[in-house]
């Protein structure tokens, strides 16, 4: 399964219904206290959307700098994971709303 992690923008201006990653029949899964997953298909493959939604109560810089640091620690541990033969979704993009 690809995992595809969108990350929303720091601006906050955006509404809910836009908030949604742009893929279309995507389903959601769960809702977390950080970022939504969806489950979907791209490209014909089975996939999983990550959204981080932006929390309007920080400062943007610091949204955003936190937003990117969790993302590439993801990133990361998903590879660990694959380097120690462990079954771990493959990584197609980062998007950025």
């Amino acid at each position: 399964m690809a995992a595809v992690l969108a990350e929303g923008s720091a601006g906050g201006a955006e509404s809910e219904a836009a908030a949604v990653p742009p893929m279309a029949g995507l389903e959601m899964v769960q809702q977390g206290a950080e970022a939504r997953v969806y489950r979907g298909l791209f490209l014909g493959r089975p996939t999983v959307a990550k959204h981080r939604f932006p929390k309007r109560y920080r400062h943007p810089l610091l949204e955003e700098r936190l937003s990117r640091r969790r993302t590439a620690q993801e990133a990361r541990s998903l590879l660990r994971c694959r380097r120690a033969g462990k079954e771990a979704e493959d990584w197609l993009w980062k998007a950025v709303g």
